[in-house]
């Protein structure tokens, strides 16, 4: 390792509680401590001076004001890597490590010469990532392991010792395969045609020698550059300068967010946050994608869904029509509607009354033609007598004793009193009591003027349902479809809302379930 000092967690301790407390040395204590690898790292980062010098003096600012943030007071050297870290890595970073080898300082490598570890070591590391290449740099130059590694790296250590430990065998490989091809190069140049490599290094002493070379010896190997005086008057006169209070702040606002244990995070590793977010986006795509397919594969027309709520749906009923019974009137006509009067006589025997289930026939509107100004029939016209109604169910009842002269009969008839006639009040009929919503969700309820014409209107008592109509008139024997229509929604339960068909004229209402079934889309 180059000639800085081995680490000491006092030293940190001390460091940050004297930027806490705002002393005076605080700051020139810890360019001094720190200064040196922290130059080396922006150096191998940056491979420039220049860039390397800015990005040194603004770590050492933000850690003036940062600093003390930090929860874990011995971890200051890991957050100052983590700082010149992140600010390498937004600097648009293309290349690998680099550094100048023409400075005095090369360590001790192994019997090889500078040029030969230059050349080995630059050869491997142009195989692997940038990543593991930061890795081995902080791993075998700076010593940086375990628990500082992932403090570095903004992981858990756990992970960390992983990435280190697959970066390390990649590096290895590729130091091998830098090998091979030096090999290769020198059997060349003897002339020698032989494949076997393995032999080769057994027999040249060069490349036995190159061989025995670690990958640790290599990285420790390239000198350690020296920070320019100018550095060090810049950061102290930076930090002090009242004057400069903005620039410091703006300083430590480029420096990036800290992680919860006060270290600057780093922009290659995404933030807890983020992956939940992710997360949550990633499983809401998933089902919206598993609700299509599902659609398609369906089809359009779904029908009833299987799954419903309430599971047992009550059979839908038809209205009932009770026809009336018939009595006769002393006369012998028939009449309809009125119950027997007391001097009636039935035809039959009595029975209750017969329910019959009618279907409402909704007929076509025809044009009727308005009578004559004068109200009477056109001279080429003579009203002709319609026959009387026959009724099969209950014939005429013969007539019994004598029969009766005609002035008799039409004494008797004037005698008897006239029956007023029955007036029928406009009704509407409703087709059903319950409808259904299915897949194209809309559906009809049916109803008919009987009686007359009616005003109605209609009403639901839920805002889950919508009416294509919400009233209107209907002529005598009209009948009327209104459409019910559910809202297009993604994922729709089971449900029921209740519309009332409303007769205007009379006030009456009659009140129509309706239901739907769970269904997607």
């Amino acid at each position: 390792m180059p000639r800085w000092s081995a680490f000491a967690p006092e030293i940190d301790r001390g460091l940050v509680a004297e930027l806490n407390d705002g002393e005076e040395n605080a700051l020139a204590k810890l360019y001094d401590a720190y200064v040196e690898q922290m130059f080396d790292y922006a150096v191998s980062l940056s491979g420039e001076g220049k860039a390397a010098e800015a990005l040194v003096h603004d770590v050492f600012i933000d850690a003036a004001r940062r600093g003390p943030r930090l929860r874990d007071r011995e971890r200051f050297r890991a957050w100052l890597y983590a700082a010149v870290r992140r600010r390498g890595m937004e600097r648009n970073r293309a290349r690998g490590l680099a550094w100048d080898w023409e400075i005095p300082g090369v360590g001790d490598l192994g019997g090889l010469s500078a040029e030969e570890a230059r050349e080995m070591l630059e050869g491997a590391l142009d195989r692997i990532s940038l990543s593991d290449q930061d890795l081995l740099l902080l791993t075998f130059r700076y010593g940086i392991v375990a628990a500082d590694l992932a403090a570095v790296l903004g992981v858990s250590p756990f992970k960390a010792a992983a990435l280190a430990g697959q970066a390390r065998a990649r590096a290895e490989n590729a130091l091998e395969a830098q090998l091979r091809v030096q090999e290769k190069r020198c059997l060349r140049g003897r002339g020698d045609r032989a494949s076997d490599l393995q032999g080769h290094r057994l027999g040249c002493s060069e490349c036995r020698r190159r061989a025995v070379a670690s990958l640790g010896v290599l990285l420790e190997a390239p000198p350690a550059p020296v920070p320019p005086l100018r550095l060090r008057h810049r950061v102290l006169h930076t930090g002090s300068d009242p004057e400069l209070a903005g620039y410091r702040a703006d300083i430590s606002g480029k420096g990036g967010n800290l992680t919860p244990e006060g270290i600057p995070r780093q922009p290659d590793v995404p933030s807890p946050l983020g992956r939940r977010w992710l997360l949550a986006g990633s499983g809401m795509v998933a089902t919206f994608v598993v609700a299509l397919v599902a659609s398609f594969l369906i089809g359009p027309n779904l029908g009833l869904p299987t799954l419903s709520w309430p599971p047992f749906w009550e059979e839908t009923e038809k209205p009932v029509v009770t026809k009336p019974s018939m009595a006769v009137e002393p006369g012998g006509r028939p009449r309809f509607g009125d119950p027997p009067g007391p001097g009636a006589t039935h035809l039959s025997t009595p029975s209750p009354p017969v329910q019959v289930e009618e279907e409402l026939v909704f007929p076509e509107a025809t044009e009727v033609d308005s009578p004559s100004p004068s109200g009477s029939a056109p001279p080429s016209e003579t009203a002709t007598p319609s026959p009387a109604p026959q009724h099969p169910e209950h014939p005429a009842a013969p007539e019994e004793g004598p029969p009766q002269d005609q002035d008799q009969q039409q004494d008797q008839d004037q005698q008897q009193p006239q029956q007023p006639s029955v007036l029928v009040a406009p009704e509407l009929r409703i087709d059903t009591p319950l409808v259904e919503i299915g897949s194209d969700r809309t559906t009809q309820i049916r109803f008919q003027a009987l009686g007359g014409p009616v005003t109605w209107k209609a009403v639901a008592d839920s805002g889950k349902v919508t009416l294509d109509d919400s009233g209107g008139t209907l002529g005598a024997g009209q009948g009327f479809a209104l459409k019910v229509r559910l809202p297009l929604s993604l994922i729709r339960l089971a449900g029921s809302a209740v519309v009332s068909i409303i007769n205007v004229e009379d006030g009456s209402q009659t009140q129509v379930t309706v239901r739907w079934g769970l269904s997607v889309l």
